[in-house]
């Protein structure tokens, strides 16, 4: 008597990633407390739904979410966050201003270059050379404000061009600092939840050591999360500065944290592996507009700092319960 195999024939094709899902439970949650607060404003606040107010919410809440959806990239492949934002930010103002005789296109081009590079020097160190992500991004910070102050010497320089572009209104009402957020959020979303490299830093960060053995190089990825992070910030940089007509080394100085609070805020988990780029950029919507609403009602700057980090608090404990849960 013969027997047959009906065994499946082994194969070594590699499984299908699975596509991230584009935001996270936390990420729904605070998009429905935005609605909602934006609905309450407009009834109850006064000067809330102004031409005036609106524009200046829109560029606040651009600028921010410009460079929360880079930082994103970072939290999401597991290296917490970068804390040299704010040099590099200033840094870029001073990049840009100073170039801007060249032309507005060239000026952005050279400055996101620049952000883009250090970006990558930073990715490199903490992804190829496993370098603490905090402290590394710390002395970053520390060369950056040095060569700031080496090349101005605490001056203020003055940009010498026409930015005109940059702060137009596109279709008569919409800031054209508003419509590049809408882009970026768009597309580095879309590379997120379709592309396999989106995947693959939604994998390294929930457990680099199995993306790891898998066969998976965790340090490209890490290395193309600063390198986008660079970018984004220098971006946003670009439009302050061309928003201000200048650069100095003071521009952008809480422009770190309140992105990390965007990101907290839009439920991207400081262990990583959860959230991405539509999170951070919904944070940045609802932190922008939480301090709108404080703003109009007269509450003064060290309240608005209270609340975002009782905001952030309270969004590290819910990820921290809603982790346990599911370990359980």
């Amino acid at each position: 008597m013969t027997t047959t195999d009906v065994r499946p024939p082994a194969t070594n094709a590699p499984r299908r990633l699975r596509r991230p899902s584009s935001a996270a439970p936390g990420t729904w949650i605070i998009t429905g407390a935005t609605v909602l607060l934006a609905l309450v404003a407009t009834v109850f606040v006064d000067n809330f739904a102004t031409g005036r107010n609106l524009r200046g919410l829109c560029l606040a809440v651009s600028l921010i979410g410009i460079i929360a959806v880079g930082l994103s990239l970072i939290t999401l492949v597991g290296k917490v966050f970068t804390l040299s934002i704010p040099a590099l930010v200033a840094l870029s103002t001073l990049v840009f201003a100073s170039t801007l005789g060249l032309g507005s296109g060239w000026a952005m081009l050279i400055t996101v270059t620049l952000g883009a590079a250090v970006g990558l020097a930073q990715g490199l160190v903490v992804g190829r050379f496993e370098a603490d992500p905090i402290i590394t991004t710390i002395a970053t910070a520390a060369v950056l404000n040095g060569i700031g102050q080496l090349w101005v010497e605490g001056r203020t320089v003055v940009g010498r061009g026409n930015s005109e572009l940059f702060n137009s209104n596109v279709l008569g009402f919409l800031p054209f600092q508003t419509l590049v957020f809408v882009v970026l959020v768009v597309v580095v979303g879309s590379c997120h939840a379709k592309s396999v490299t989106g995947r693959m830093l939604t994998l390294v960060g929930l457990n680099s050591r199995a993306a790891n053995v898998a066969g998976m190089r965790s340090w490209p990825l890490v290395v193309l999360a600063f390198t986008v992070c660079g970018a984004t910030s220098a971006l946003g940089a670009s439009l302050l500065s061309a928003q201000t007509g200048q650069g100095t080394l003071l521009l952008g100085a809480s422009f770190g944290f309140d992105a990390i609070v965007a990101v907290t805020v839009g439920g991207v988990s400081v262990r990583g592996g959860v959230g991405g780029p539509v999170g951070a950029a919904v944070g940045a919507v609802f932190v922008g507009l939480v301090e709108n609403v404080l703003a109009l009602l007269g509450l003064s700057y060290q309240v608005q700092l209270v609340t975002q980090g009782v905001l952030v608090l309270v969004a590290v404990t819910l990820m921290g319960v809603a982790a346990n849960r599911k370990r359980s």
